[in-house]
């Protein structure tokens, strides 16, 4: 009698954890990643870092978030990024050409709009934007200077003009600094998804000018992190020889 009720109170109690697990067991079924894995869908916000090295250093940070649906849709996007950097340039004062290094940084929020048109995406963006410079001539700094306000603009194209090439443009301005600057490359399909070809980019302001030209590997995993590593010779308009410049790019999708 102890024994039947033993086995059927083990019984009741197999059936109603096979009831109450059913549910979980399904979901799993019909997803069995979805604990482990972000959708696409739900991708919204892209992490990204850069740094620029050579004659001048730039380090920039910042994120892009979608304000309407996921990251690979067409829509609305804010865009935040902050950078620092430091500048050797020259400067010539009663015929004397002096070093002179300039400090800088830069704060930007950007609205606009991208675009997936299927093998290209395109977004073009605009903002305020906070900039602040210090000179330093010979050691000497050159007064404190104040912070500067205007607008930045920003127009990026990603593109696949098929599977195995890559078409990158970059161009942005600032009204802040009277400046433009400006990146392209090319890329061929090495290994899955990472792509290595020539690139070339320009910078230029009122009182500075830098070119470069090199190459680029773009694509490289580790983990979430996604990115790129280029390099290549530089050259300024201050009659200095030209010089190796490298550049390192990550971001991540969340």
């Amino acid at each position: 009698m102890l024994r039947n009720s033993g086995r059927s109170a083990a019984c009741l109690a197999s059936i109603s954890l096979h009831f109450l697990l059913s549910p979980i067991e399904g979901a799993a079924a019909a997803d069995p990643d979805r604990l482990l894995f972000v959708r696409p869908e739900d991708l919204r916000t892209v992490l990204f870092s850069q740094i620029d090295a050579g004659r001048s250093v730039f380090f920039t940070l910042g994120a892009k978030q979608t304000l309407v649906g996921p990251l690979d849709r067409t829509g609305f996007v804010v865009m935040e990024t902050s950078g620092f950097g430091i500048t050797h340039e020259r400067f010539r004062r009663q015929e004397l050409d002096l070093p002179a290094v300039r400090f800088t940084t830069q704060t930007s929020v950007l609205v606009g709009q991208q675009w997936n048109l299927g093998p290209v995406f395109l977004s073009a963006l605009i903002g305020p934007e906070i900039l602040h410079e210090q000179l330093t001539i010979a050691g000497q700094v050159q007064g404190f200077s104040e912070p500067i306000y205007g607008a930045k603009g920003l127009i990026e194209l990603w593109a696949h003009p098929t599977r195995n090439t890559l078409l990158t443009a970059t161009l942005t301005g600032t009204t802040a600094k009277a400046s433009v600057s400006g990146r392209g490359s090319v890329g061929y399909r090495v290994w899955n998804n990472l792509f290595a070809g020539p690139e070339i980019s320009a910078y230029a302001t009122d009182s500075y000018q830098e070119t470069k030209a090199g190459a680029h590997l773009t694509g490289f995993a580790f983990g979430i992190l996604q990115g790129r590593f280029s390099a290549g010779w530089m050259v300024t308009d201050d009659r200095r020889r030209g010089s190796p410049y490298v550049s390192v790019a990550a971001w991540a999708r969340m």
